[in-house]
């Protein structure tokens, strides 16, 4: 287990002082604004002594290259915080966030950007034996992301995965604000999403959208009489069965 914790935060300290040296090179012949990241780190967790992190990054007039905006400009701070709570021989607990307050704008268009709010988890992970356990839960009070007059935001939701070797349970709550549906939706699982390692479709389960009127995607059990395996369901009526889940699938969201 050690070794896990180990490898994953080595690989964040390599990619962290790759990503520092990339962004403080001269601009190159085409000019631009030099970016000047500065990252402040918790070295102990890398040293032995503990596995806590405390990254920390600040932006000033920093250009990066985006696949889907081109050159963003960027002013702000993110942070992410991994703490370790809790550890006895089979089983380790964790907290953390990442908290982002960024402004910017597009630079081919100038259109403004805003990415502000913060993500908490609470992780807990067991084994012992040849058997593992965890559970993961993701709080986001507020989270927005503007560019230009496009918004979209997160607002009191909480994700949760309870999961053993061989199965897992989803779970979610929340409301999604967003320019593109002009309002916002309440996303919810009445019923927890159930999953097999070796089934393609959750055996139970209902995902739940509404707003003036309401959908739910029903799952096995929970869509029993309905159909063998999903149903749709649109202000109360079945538009949609499916006998299987080979061309619907389940995506978790949130």
């Amino acid at each position: 287990m050690r070794r896990l914790w180990s490898g994953r935060y080595s690989k964040r300290v390599v990619d962290s002082n790759s990503k520092i040296a990339a962004a403080n090179r001269s601009p190159g012949p085409g000019g631009g604004v030099r970016a000047e990241p500065t990252l402040s780190l918790d070295s102990s967790g890398y040293a032995g002594k503990d596995w806590n992190i405390d990254e920390r990054w600040s932006f000033n007039n920093c250009v990066v290259s985006t696949f889907s905006h081109g050159n963003v400009l960027l002013n702000g701070t993110f942070r992410y915080v991994d703490t370790l709570t809790g550890e006895t021989a089979t089983s380790e607990s964790w907290k953390g966030y990442e908290s982002y307050n960024i402004t910017g704008e597009l630079r081919n268009s100038g259109e403004p950007l805003t990415v502000k709010g913060r993500s908490d988890w609470d992780q807990l992970f067991r084994w012992e034996n040849d058997s593992a356990s965890g559970r993961f839960v993701d709080t986001i009070e507020a989270f927005e992301l503007k560019v230009g007059t496009h918004y979209i935001a997160l607002t009191n939701t909480e994700t949760r995965l309870e999961s053993t070797e061989s199965d897992l349970e989803y779970s979610m709550t929340g409301k999604l604000i967003g320019s593109a549906i002009q309002g916002h939706v309440q996303v919810s699982t009445p019923t927890p999403v159930s999953l097999s390692v070796n089934e393609a479709c959750p055996t139970e389960g209902i995902i739940r959208v509404a707003s003036d009127g309401s959908a739910e995607i029903r799952y096995g059990s929970s869509a029993a009489g309905t159909a063998g395996a999903v149903a749709v369901w649109i202000d109360g009526q079945i538009v949609e069965s499916h006998a299987d889940c080979n061309t619907v699938g389940f995506v978790p969201i949130l």
